[in-house]
């Protein structure tokens, strides 16, 4: 299973001079709980950092900090940790645990961003493979019941 089969393709971005009050009001308005920071080389956007509602919480709010005053290019992850769309899963999950982080882009072979995988993504994926592979038996068994008969 390739990490691009898993995943949303519409994923929420902003700029690094985006205020923490506008990554939050955006993140409000499009029910997410991050934000892929993104430069545009040569028109597409290529993602530098990712802002986590976390780290509002962190490093703006529990530090008494005017939302105003700090832009995501401030408090984003920079050690960005990202996954390729033509890679296996497994590689991309391997990547993610190993650096602890519970979302990451996906990137094309370009390194343009094309999407975001999320752990919740993850688990779902694998929940519905094994749902699938749990029917094979039940339904080996009907067939097996109906020969029977």
């Amino acid at each position: 299973m390739y990490a691009g089969t898993v995943g949303t393709r519409q994923v929420e971005t902003c700029s690094t001079q985006a205020t923490i009050l506008q990554v939050a009001e955006l993140m409000r308005s499009e029910h997410v709980g991050d934000l892929v920071v993104v430069e545009y080389r040569n028109g597409n956007p290529i993602p530098v950092g990712i802002v986590t509602d976390r780290d509002l919480v962190v490093e703006v709010m529990a530090m008494k900090v005017r939302p105003e005053s700090v832009t995501a290019g401030e408090i984003m992850s920079r050690k960005l940790v990202i996954a390729y769309e033509g890679e296996q899963l497994e590689v991309a999950m391997e990547r993610m645990r190993g650096s602890g982080v519970r979302r990451v882009p996906l990137v094309d072979s370009a390194g343009v961003l094309v999407g975001i995988v999320t752990l919740d993504d993850i688990i779902g994926k694998l929940a519905a493979t094994l749902a699938d592979v749990s029917r094979v038996g039940h339904r080996q068994n009907m067939d097996e019941r109906l020969r029977r008969s």
